[in-house]
């Protein structure tokens, strides 16, 4: 006898949910912070992309050098597409 059911079965995967994600953007510009944490890339091929905590790490670690800090964390979503 076979048994049929309905709906997929649950997965697990150990995934977690990921955190949002945040790249860091030149106001009024298209100039992003660099995948490298330092230095300017046009447009999001080669853009920076963290968590809140790892752009606040970036920020304060410039700061802490006495670099300006040019950049506003923007929503990846905000720039996807």
């Amino acid at each position: 006898m076979t048994m049929l059911t309905s709906g997929l079965p649950g997965i697990r995967t150990g995934d977690r949910a990921q955190k949002p994600r945040v790249r860091f953007r030149i106001a009024g510009t298209n100039k992003y912070l660099h995948l490298s944490g330092a230095g300017v890339t046009n447009g999001t091929q080669y853009a920076w992309s963290g968590t809140k905590a790892q752009a606040r790490v970036l920020r304060d670690r410039a700061s802490g050098q006495g670099e300006d800090w040019p950049f506003k964390a923007v929503k990846r979503i905000e720039v996807m597409g």
